[in-house]
């Protein structure tokens, strides 16, 4: 009985509310982040799907010269960065495919 009066004592809240409070802290924020990411890249599919027909369509928009000469250059990522820097709202794995099927 005297660490529960101790506790209160000093303004400690009993132990299932120290873990409840614990889960929120840490288990809210990462839901919310990956809630967060799956509606942005459920937007990105969205929007590349109403704007190209097919991966092949999109290939034909970019300026797969000016790609290729960055990524020869200044390596992959560089490439990939000017490809979403083009097309912010392409996902990243169509604009990694081109990049590496280029």
């Amino acid at each position: 009985m005297l660490p529960q009066i101790t506790d209160w004592a000093i303004g400690l809240p009993p132990i299932p509310v120290i873990c409840l409070l614990f889960a929120l802290v840490v288990l809210c924020p990462a839901t919310a982040e990956l809630l967060a990411r799956r509606h942005k890249d459920r937007q990105q599919q969205a929007w590349f799907a109403g704007n190209f027909a097919s991966f092949e369509e999109f290939r034909g928009v970019v300026d797969c010269a000016a790609v290729l000469r960055i990524r020869e250059t200044r390596g992959a990522g560089r490439a990939l960065l000017e490809v979403r820097r083009q097309y912010p709202s392409v996902p990243v794995k169509v604009a990694a495919r081109l990049v590496r099927e280029l």
